[in-house]
């Protein structure tokens, strides 16, 4: 008799075999559902794609504003000290200029 093999989600699971505890344990994660097969999940597989986007083009924008945009940037830009362009964006200095 040739044992029934059926195939989800990539994986071999004999049907007719008989697994001691030791062989389900070590395979347990297999046999349980994940994601959004989950019936407490609120996420879908698309949400956490755009999630996972999300904090890539975060972390891009973060380092434009860190080379491009920040204190110590604009000072290089401008020619002058960093405490220059604080004093400026605390209106300490030119208080006069919008």
């Amino acid at each position: 008799m040739q044992a029934h093999k059926q195939v989800l989600s990539k994986r071999v699971f004999r049907t007719d075999a008989v697994m001691d505890r030791r062989e389900y344990l070590t395979r347990a994660k297999e046999f349980s559902p994940h994601g959004q097969d989950l019936p407490q999940s609120k996420l879908m597989e698309l949400d956490v794609v755009a999630i996972r986007s999300a904090a890539r083009q975060r972390e891009s924008l973060r380092k434009h504003i860190k080379e491009n945009l920040s204190n110590d940037a604009l000072s290089k830009s401008f020619g002058v000290h960093v405490r220059t362009i604080e004093k400026v964006l605390q209106h300490y200095t030119w208080s006069h200029v919008a």
